[in-house]
């Protein structure tokens, strides 16, 4: 019987463990991948992810149909008409199930929304706060555009407040740089001085 008892015992510890383990993996696996890819703009991104050849292979009829209407649209659409691009990515996600590159409003958005931002010299309690939110939001939903424009949206401040440099490394001249310096300089003061000899001289001239 003890034996028995201690068996089950054993079972429920290593239970117990698996169920941590499977917690402690639970936040990272939520964790999306960026759609990758860079455009010139909304307009540039609807026709090349709403193109019916992309329904082609494998083939696609519904879709094709949908992506001809919506891609006939976007080419009668300004490149300047936001709104009206938005609908239409709108519809491109709900019809045809396009997933819009997320690459650049993700990096800055993850950059920004970063909780180091807010650690150590630059430690403030209310925007580490914010910011630890915001960051798990915006790895959540990497893969979705529209999330994380709300997300930008409620971030505004802490974009507005990132600076690049705070968290870079300083820069530092090369010493050949520091060289030209140095000679341009010297070129500079001895023009002043040249031209200060030319009107003396020619003052001199003028008495004399």
């Amino acid at each position: 019987m003890k034996q028995m008892a201690m068996q089950e015992d054993n079972i429920s510890f290593e239970e117990i463990g698996k169920e941590e383990t499977i917690h402690a993996e639970q936040p990272q696996a939520l964790f999306k991948q960026p759609i990758r890819g860079r455009y010139q703009g909304l307009h540039a991104e609807l026709k090349a992810r709403c193109a019916p050849e992309n329904f082609m292979n494998p083939y696609e009829p519904e879709k094709v149909s949908k992506a001809n209407e919506l891609y006939s649209e976007v080419l009668h659409t300004d490149e300047q008409a936001d709104e009206q691009l938005k609908q239409l990515r709108l519809r491109a996600i709900e019809e045809l199930g396009i997933k819009f590159s997320t690459e650049e409003l993700f990096d800055r958005l993850s950059a920004a929304c970063n909780p180091k931002n807010f650690t150590g010299e630059s430690y403030n309690k209310e925007r580490l706060e914010l910011s630890n939110r915001l960051y798990q939001a915006v790895l959540m939903n990497a893969d979705n555009v529209l999330a994380l424009e709300e997300i930008e949206g409620e971030a505004k401040e802490l974009i507005e407040e990132y600076k690049p440099t705070r968290h870079s490394k300083k820069t530092t001249k090369s010493p050949q740089k520091e060289e030209v310096d140095i000679i341009e300089l010297f070129l500079i003061i001895l023009s002043a001085i040249l031209f200060v000899i030319v009107v003396i001289v020619a003052n001199l001239t003028l008495y004399h």
